[in-house]
C-alpha cells in the first residue's frame, strides 16, 4: 500500500484499512516497508557492526521491575539512517494518518537490537510509558532468515486478556502497535533458526522536529566555518 523510499513514502491507494485495523486492534504490520536498496544499505551496515549485551530491569509496569535481554547494535551511522527515514515529514503524516495520533512530532529512541536462542533473550510485559511522550512504537525486521519464537504480544493490561499476536518475520515488515496506559506487550523468546534482529523505536508527541534541527545544526556548523 505505500513504501519508505530515500526519497519518502510512496503511497498507492488508501491508508483506510490501516488506519480502521490500528483503531480495532492497536497494531498493524506494515508489509515491505523499507525500499529493497535501502533495506540491502542496512543490512550490510549490520554485518560489519559490532554487538553488546544488554540486560536491563525497570521496564515500565504497573506491577513492578521487569526485565528485557538481547544484544544491541554498536553502530551510530546505521541508527542515525534509520532515524533520518522514519522523520521524513511525509512519512510521520502517514503514521498520523494510521494512529489518527495528529501530536506525532518524531521518530526517536530507535536501536537496532538482536535475540538469540541461545542466548534466552526476551523482552518481558511493559507500556513503554516511562515516557509519556510516546504515542505509538514501531519494530521492523530486519532478519535475513527465519526464527521461531520472537513474537510481539499485546495485552488488557487490568484484565490480561491478549489482544494480538503477530510473528512479525517478514523481510522489512514493519510492525506499528498503540502506546497506551491500557495496554502492555512483549516479546517472547526466541526458540530456534536464525535470531532475530530488528529496528524499533518510538513515535512521539515531543514538540521536536528532527529534521529541521538537523537542518539548524549543520547551518551552525557552517556559520562557524565561516567565522575562522
Amino acid at each position: 500500500m505505500f513504501q519508505l523510499t530515500r526519497n519518502g513514502p510512496v503511497l498507492s491507494g488508501s491508508l483506510d484499512s490501516l488506519r480502521d485495523r490500528f483503531a480495532t486492534e492497536h497494531c498493524v504490520v506494515l508489509r515491505n516497508m523499507l525500499e529493497t536498496t535501502l533495506l540491502e544499505q542496512i543490512q550490510r551496515n549490520i554485518e560489519r557492526a559490532q554487538w553488546h549485551s544488554t540486560a536491563k530491569t525497570n521496564l515500565y509496569t504497573d506491577s513492578g521491575a521487569e526485565w528485557a535481554t538481547e544484544l544491541t547494535l554498536d553502530d551510530p551511522i546505521t541508527i542515525n539512517v534509520i532515524d533520518f527515514l522514519l522523520n521524513h515529514s511525509g512519512f510521520l503524516n502517514v503514521i498520523r494518518i494510521i494512529t489518527g495520533c495528529n501530536q506525532i512530532s518524531d521518530f526517536n529512541n530507535g536501536r537496532v537490537y538482536r535475540m538469540v536462542a541461545s542466548h534466552q533473550h526476551y523482552i518481558s510485559w511493559h507500556n513503554d510509558l516511562n515516557d509519556k511522550t510516546r504515542q505509538a512504537g514501531f519494530s521492523m525486521n530486519l532478519s535475513t532468515g527465519v526464527f521461531r519464537g520472537g513474537a510481539f504480544e499485546l495485552r488488557n493490561c487490568s484484565t490480561k486478556k491478549l489482544l494480538a499476536q503477530v510473528d512479525n518475520t517478514g523481510l522489512g515488515d514493519a510492525l506499528l502497535f498503540r502506546i497506551s496506559g491500557d495496554l502492555e506487550h512483549r516479546v517472547t523468546p526466541i526458540m530456534e533458526g536464525v535470531p532475530k534482529t530488528a529496528c524499533t523505536g518510538w513515535f512521539c508527541a515531543t514538540g521536536n522536529h528532527y529534521m529541521k534541527e538537523l537542518i539548524d545544526g549543520l547551518q551552525h556548523k557552517e556559520d562557524e566555518r565561516t567565522v575562522r
